[in-house]
C-alpha cells in the first residue's frame, strides 16, 4: 500500500520537478526539427497529406456552384464535350490541349459508369434545364483536377526524397506543395496550369536525379523522358517556354563528375554503338515531327499579325534549340561526361521533343500546332499589359514593372497574396546567408540559381498580372531551393529557431492556402459577363441558367 502511494506521489512530483529543472538538473527538451512530422513514417505522412488535400476539396470547392469559378471552368468542359462529340475544338487559350482531351475521356469514363450523363455538347439540354448537367460536368472536372493534384503531389515528393535523401525533408516540401497558394486552388478548378506546371516540375526532378547519379546508364533516357515531359506541358500552356529555357542554367551547378572508368558509358564497346543507334531512331522520329513543326511557323501568319522576333517567323524557335543544344555540350564539359552518353543524351532529347509534338496528331487541330509552335507571338496577344505589344523598348519597360512586381510581392505587406511561399523565401535567403558564411559556397549557388529563375519568372508572368494559378509554375521552385539547402545543411535542422519557424510555416500554408477557397465558397457575385458578351459564351451554348431572362 505504501508502495503504491509513494509510486503515485512520484507520478505527480516527478514531472514537475523535470519543469522546474529541480531534479538532476535536468530542462525541459527544446522541440526538434523531426517534431514537425505527426507520422513518423514516410508513407504514413503521404496518407496524411493526401486526406488533408481530400478533406479540404470537400469543404471547399467540390459543392460550389458550377459558375463559381467560370474562367476557365465553362470553356474547358465545352470543349470535353466537342471532343465527345468529334467536333472541334472552340477556344485555343494556352492551348489547353492535353487538359481538353483528358477531361473529354474523362467524361466518357464517367458516362460508361453511370455517373454522368450529358457527355458531350449534342446531350446538353436547353438553358432553363441545363442547370444539372452544367453542375455534373463541372464537379466532375473538378474531381479530375483533385486527382491531378495528387499525383503531382505524390510524384514531387517522391522524386524529392531520391533527391535529396531525407525523408523528413521531403514530407515537409511535399506538404508545402501540396498547401501552397498555387496548388491549392488548382486542386479545386479547371484550369491547363496544373497539368502543364506539373509536367515541367517532375521532369526537372527527373533531370536533377539524373545530374546527380553519374553512375546510372540511364541517364540518356531519365533525359530523353524528361524532354518528353516538357514539350507535352507546353503543349498544354506555351507560358512554360520560359521555364523549360531556364532548366539547363537549374542543371548546371547541380552536376557530379561523371569520369568514373569503371561507368558503362565509358567502359563498355556498346557505348558508342547504342548512341548512334539512338541517333538513328532520333532523326526518324523527328522527321515527322519536323513537318508538323515547319507547318505551325510556316502558317503563323493566319494567326498572328506580324513576329515576335526580327521580323520573321521562326528566329527564336532555332535560337531555343540551339540554346539546349549548346547547354547539354556545355554541361558534358563542365561534369566531364563522355562523348557517348553525351551524343546518347542529345538524341534522346530530340526523340522527346519529337514524341511531344506528334502528340498533336491524336487530336489534330491546325491552331494547336499554329500556337505551340509560336509560344511567344501567343503570350503577346494576351499580355495584360499592353506595352509587351509595342515593340522592344515596350517590351524592356514591362520587363522592369514586372522585377517591381517581384520586389513588392516579396515584402507581402506591399502588395499580400494567398502565397504562404513568400514566408519561405525569406528563410532560404536568411539559411542561405548562414551557410554562405559557414563555408559551403556550392550549395548556396545551387540554391541562388533556383531562387533567381522562379524570381525571373514571377517578372516574366507579371505581364499577366501575375495570378494565382500562376504560382504553380514557380512555387515548386523555391520549395525544391530550401527542401535542398535544409537537406545538405543538417546543421540548419539543429538550430535552435528550426521547430519554431517550422511549425509557423505550416500554420502559414494551411491558413494562406485556404484563403482563396474560403473566399470563392462565400462569394455571391455571379459571372454575368458570360450572360451579355457573346465572345464569352461557347457557339453552341445559347445561354446559362444564372443568367437573367433574355440575356
Amino acid at each position: 500500500m505504501v508502495m503504491a502511494g509513494s509510486t503515485a506521489a512520484k507520478a505527480v512530483i516527478e514531472p514537475w520537478l523535470l519543469l522546474t529543472g529541480l531534479k538532476g538538473k535536468l530542462r525541459v527538451r527544446v522541440r526538434q526539427f523531426k517534431d514537425l512530422i505527426l507520422i513518423d513514417n514516410w508513407p504514413g505522412s503521404l496518407a496524411l497529406i493526401v486526406a488533408g488535400v481530400i478533406v479540404s476539396f470537400l469543404l471547399f470547392g467540390f459543392w460550389w456552384p458550377y459558375w463559381r469559378t467560370a474562367d476557365m471552368d465553362f470553356w474547358m468542359v465545352n470543349d470535353g464535350w466537342l471532343v465527345n462529340d468529334g467536333l472541334p475544338q472552340e477556344r485555343f487559350e494556352h492551348p489547353g490541349y492535353l487538359s481538353i482531351l483528358l477531361l473529354g475521356h474523362w467524361f466518357s469514363l464517367l458516362h460508361r459508369v453511370g455517373l454522368l450523363d450529358v457527355y458531350a455538347v449534342a446531350l446538353l439540354p436547353p438553358p432553363t434545364d441545363a442547370e444539372h448537367a452544367w453542375t455534373a460536368a463541372v464537379r466532375a472536372g473538378r474531381v479530375l483536377s483533385l486527382l491531378l493534384t495528387i499525383a503531382f503531389v505524390l510524384g514531387f515528393g517522391v522524386l524529392l526524397r531520391r533527391l535529396i535523401g531525407d525523408w523528413r525533408v521531403a514530407v515537409l516540401a511535399t506538404l508545402a506543395l501540396a498547401f501552397s497558394g498555387g496548388v491549392a486552388m488548382e486542386a479545386r478548378i479547371i484550369r491547363t496550369e496544373l497539368i502543364a506546371g506539373g509536367l515541367v516540375i517532375i521532369a526537372l526532378l527527373i533531370l536533377l536525379n539524373a545530374a546527380r547519379r553519374p553512375q546510372t546508364p540511364w541517364r540518356p533516357i531519365l533525359v530523353g523522358l524528361s524532354a518528353l515531359l516538357a514539350t507535352l506541358g507546353l503543349i498544354n500552356k506555351v507560358q512554360l517556354v520560359f521555364l523549360i529555357c531556364a532548366l539547363p542554367l537549374i542543371l548546371l551547378p547541380f552536376g557530379c563528375r561523371s569520369d568514373d572508368p569503371s561507368a558503362f558509358w565509358r567502359r563498355s564497346r556498346l557505348a558508342f554503338p547504342l548512341g548512334a543507334l539512338l541517333a538513328v531512331a532520333a532523326v526518324l522520329i523527328a522527321i515527322p515531327a519536323a513537318s508538323l513543326a515547319w507547318f505551325g511557323i510556316a502558317h503563323a501568319s493566319s494567326d498572328f499579325p506580324k513576329p515576335f522576333v526580327l521580323g520573321t517567323f521562326g528566329i527564336y524557335q532555332a535560337a531555343i534549340a540551339a540554346w539546349i543544344a549548346v547547354a547539354m555540350i556545355g554541361f558534358a564539359k563542365v561534369w566531364r561526361v563522355s562523348p557517348a552518353e553525351t551524343l546518347a543524351a542529345m538524341s534522346a532529347v530530340l526523340a522527346g521533343v519529337a514524341v511531344g509534338l506528334l502528340s498533336l496528331e491524336l487530336r489534330y487541330e491546325p491552331q494547336n500546332v499554329i500556337i505551340v509552335m509560336n509560344p511567344l507571338e501567343k503570350l503577346a496577344t494576351y499580355a495584360s499589359d499592353p506595352a509587351v505589344r509595342q515593340g522592344t523598348l515596350g517590351l524592356a519597360y514591362s520587363l522592369l514593372h514586372g522585377i517591381y512586381t517581384v520586389l513588392t510581392t516579396r515584402t507581402f505587406v506591399l502588395d499580400p497574396s494567398a502565397r504562404p511561399e513568400i514566408f519561405l523565401e525569406w528563410l532560404v535567403v536568411a539559411a542561405a546567408f548562414l551557410t554562405w558564411r559557414a563555408g559551403n559556397r556550392l550549395l548556396v549557388l545551387q540554391v541562388a540559381v533556383l531562387m533567381c529563375v522562379a524570381w525571373a519568372m514571377d517578372a516574366i508572368y507579371a505581364a499577366r498580372s501575375l495570378a494565382l494559378q500562376y504560382f504553380t509554375l514557380t512555387d515548386p521552385l523555391v520549395i525544391i531551393a530550401a527542401a535542398w539547402l535544409l537537406a545538405k545543411a543538417p546543421a540548419l535542422q539543429a538550430h535552435k529557431w528550426a521547430y519554431p519557424i517550422g511549425a509557423a510555416l505550416i500554420a502559414a500554408h494551411f491558413v494562406l492556402s485556404q484563403s482563396e477557397p474560403v473566399k470563392h465558397t462565400f462569394q455571391t457575385s455571379k459571372p454575368l459577363f458570360f450572360c451579355y458578351e457573346r465572345a464569352n459564351q461557347p457557339q453552341r451554348v445559347e445561354s446559362f441558367s444564372f443568367c437573367p431572362s433574355g440575356a
